[in-house]
């Protein structure tokens, strides 16, 4: 890790962003306040010395965020994407460094978490929100309250809980390519003691690539989502929280163009010869006891989870089998965590420990045919692959306020973790068995000063890192030998503003990162092979601002800009055959702008109702998509435009509501798969899309 010394630039630059603003009162149109749970309590967003991104309900309704891929734009330097073929996967890259593997024996590097509970596999991350209360991105490592896996950052997604009063709502949406959407929710109380509530989503949409080998559409959504909830309250001081979800996804794998000989002349045209049928079962059960009583809040969270996900990739995009993959993934989860809250007045601390246990079978078979010799037979080499994960962390994390305007914050988490894992080739007549044992220590601290009731000024020291792993492959070598943890130190400072009696909100922060042991996919040189394994170290650094105003009485604006300085201090790869120094590469999912701007606009009716008008225009710079920086799958400089228009009635029971989203129809790809010699396939990111809806509330 580099001196601390090297990070002082940030400190004239925050000196710079704190303006000395006086004490306000409170106007009627001002910001809502806005709570989170980034440090597992409930705080002011304006007053956690913590970089994080707050969406509330309105937020999503009003930006148009229908689900995960929606909510990149909204968070500075956050990216994601749907990995390749896989839709319904994520690949999420923040602060410049994520995880793009799809193989469910990789670790993410952002943890994933709905209320509370982590989910390890990107398979299912990009899911449409049907009750969702409140989404948190927590920008930079999280080792000490997340642990494991979020090394880049963690995205928390809180789901409503059913209130005192019997509610409720149903939407109808139809759009482009023949979308079909309801979304249903009821809740509210069903004893004295116990209140229940039920959601529901079922989302269809059609093709949008034609597939001239095939004669049909293909890429269409099909998604039927369930989501229960129980609390019972036996007692004032003890709350019995039970939530069920089930999810079907049956939407086609995802199908591209070919690029091999060149750009496509249309991305929406193809000739894969592949049947494109995917199917992703999820589900799972979490129980989440509550003990308070007096300074302390005592909670246990239980949690199982599984998932079915199998299909068959046409990886070439072209008329005849150049390669395909089949694949069919089964995996389970148990999770327990018990925390210990206090609060002793100028001292609040947490103490907690976890355990996760999760096993996964990953059974694929590899087609290859040969371009060079259409008459080739078909080649088909099946790989099994079963992999047992262990977790066991102890954390704790205290705040101590030595006055009314200084605090200071220290915590850490000690990580065991162990894999074992087993790869088969049954025609190869191969089998490896290997297992692996890693400790990690992550401690972080901070501090933060209220320079008045308006500005809030933090700094933070902290650790994380990335769980180790195996290869899944048929050389020997390569299966065997375990690539270590992936780890980051991290130090960042910010400022929370608040102006004009809380109708200017600003917020700013700075960060420097350092990576060593960067997992990547490059020549070994221990092993003299391509695998994955701990391939370099990287420093990224920059600024996050947003920006929120309510600048009349009905008028809302919002802003964020992103700026990423992201390089490689040591990468050496294969060029040529030649072992040479790459670290002049841009990494993968790291533009150096982006920014989103936007607002909410209350136009007057001469009746009873109101009438919204939304829109926001995103941008952010050419990004890499791959590690060796290919241009053709490489996304160009783009820029974005959505808008919606609102109307509700005099009631607040019935609204109505007209959405566009790429309204200047870019045509741009979402992933890009690249096999230098051997296949090139893009995969187009939606075109213009309508959507017009009606919703009723009770």
């Amino acid at each position: 890790m580099r001196d601390f010394s090297e990070k002082t630039w940030l400190l004239p630059a925050l000196l710079l962003a704190a303006p000395l603003a006086a004490p306000a009162q409170e106007s009627d149109d001002a910001l809502e306040i806005i709570t989170v749970t980034a440090q597992r309590r409930t705080e002011l967003l304006q007053t956690t010395p913590v970089s994080v991104t707050a969406l509330t309900g309105d937020a999503l309704v009003n930006r148009q965020i229908d689900g995960m891929l929606d909510v990149a734009a909204q968070v500075p330097n956050l990216r994601i994407e749907p990995v390749t073929a896989l839709p319904n996967s994520a690949r999420v890259f923040l602060r410049g460094v994520g995880e793009d593997q799809s193989t469910p024996t990789t670790d993410g590097a952002i943890g994933f978490y709905v209320d509370g509970v982590f989910h390890p596999r990107m398979q299912g991350a990009i899911f449409d929100f049907s009750d969702v209360e409140r989404i948190e991105v927590l920008r930079g490592p999280q080792g000490t309250l997340y642990g494991r896996n979020t090394s880049g950052g963690a995205i928390k997604i809180i789901t409503a809980d059913p209130g005192e009063a019997l509610a409720g709502s149903v939407d109808l949406t139809v759009g482009s390519y023949d979308r079909r959407q309801i979304r249903g929710t009821i809740g509210g109380p069903i004893t004295d003691s116990v209140k229940g509530s039920l959601s529901l989503l079922k989302n269809e949409r059609d093709g949008n690539v034609r597939n001239l080998t095939l004669n049909r559409d293909v890429n269409a959504k099909d998604t039927t989502a369930l989501r229960g909830k129980l609390i019972w309250s036996p007692a004032e001081s003890l709350e019995l929280k039970l939530a069920a979800d089930w999810s079907e996804d049956l939407a086609d794998v995802g199908v591209g163009a070919s690029a091999f000989n060149g750009y496509p002349a249309d991305l929406f045209v193809t000739t894969a010869d592949g049947d494109p049928d995917g199917y992703l079962r999820t589900r799972g059960l979490a129980l989440t006891a509550t003990w308070a009583s007096g300074a302390y809040t005592l909670t246990s969270i239980s949690a199982y989870r599984d998932m079915d996900n199998y299909g068959i990739f046409d990886n070439d995009g072209e008329e005849r089998v150049i390669q395909h993959f089949a694949f069919d993934t089964r995996q389970s989860q148990f999770t327990q965590e018990f925390t210990l809250a206090s609060d002793w007045g100028r001292t609040q601390a947490i103490f907690g420990a976890y355990f996760f246990s999760e096993k996964m079978d990953h059974d694929t078979i590899n087609y290859f045919g040969s371009r060079a010799n259409p008459a080739a037979p078909i080649t088909a080499t099946p790989d099994l692959t079963h992999q047992e994960t262990e977790s066991y962390a102890l954390f704790g994390q205290a705040s101590f306020a030595v006055t009314d305007a200084l605090s200071f914050t220290a915590g850490a988490r000690y990580t065991w973790d162990k894999k074992d894992f087993l790869d088969r080739y049954p025609t190869l007549a191969l089998r490896y068995v290997a297992d692996k044992d890693w400790t990690a220590f992550t401690p972080r601290v901070a501090v933060d000063y209220k320079l008045n009731d308006n500005v809030f000024l933090f700094a933070s020291w902290a650790e994380g890192y990335k769980a180790g792993g195996f290869n899944r492959s048929s050389v020997a070598i390569t299966a065997l030998t375990p690539y270590d943890e992936e780890e980051v130190s991290t130090v960042e400072a910010g400022v929370k503003a608040e102006f004009l009696n809380r109708r200017l909100r600003t917020n700013l922060t700075l960060f420097h990162n350092d990576y060593e042991d960067l997992q990547l996919s490059a020549y070994d040189p221990a092993t003299l092979v391509s695998r994955r394994f701990n391939a370099a170290a990287v420093t990224t650094k920059g600024a996050e601002l947003e920006v929120s105003a309510a600048v009349t009485r009905g008028l809302f604006a919002y802003a964020t800009v992103g700026y990423l300085d992201a390089r490689y201090d040591e990468f050496f790869n294969l060029v040529n055959g030649v072992l040479t120094d790459v670290s002049y590469l841009d990494l993968k999912g790291a533009p150096r702008w982006s920014y989103t701007t936007g607002f909410s606009w209350d136009l007057p009716l001469p009746t009873p109702g109101l009438l919204r008008l939304n829109g926001n225009v995103s941008h952010r710079t050419h990004m890499e998509n791959v590690v060796a920086n290919t241009p053709i799958v490489a996304t160009p400089a783009l820029t974005l435009v959505d808008a919606s228009l609102v109307w509700t009635s005099g009631d607040e029971r019935w609204s109505a509501t007209l959405a566009g989203k790429n309204l200047t129809d870019k045509e741009y790809i979402g992933a890009g798969l690249y096999i230098g010699g051997l296949l090139t396939v893009l995969y187009p990111a939606d075109p213009r899309t309508w959507s017009a809806s009606v919703k009723y509330r009770f």
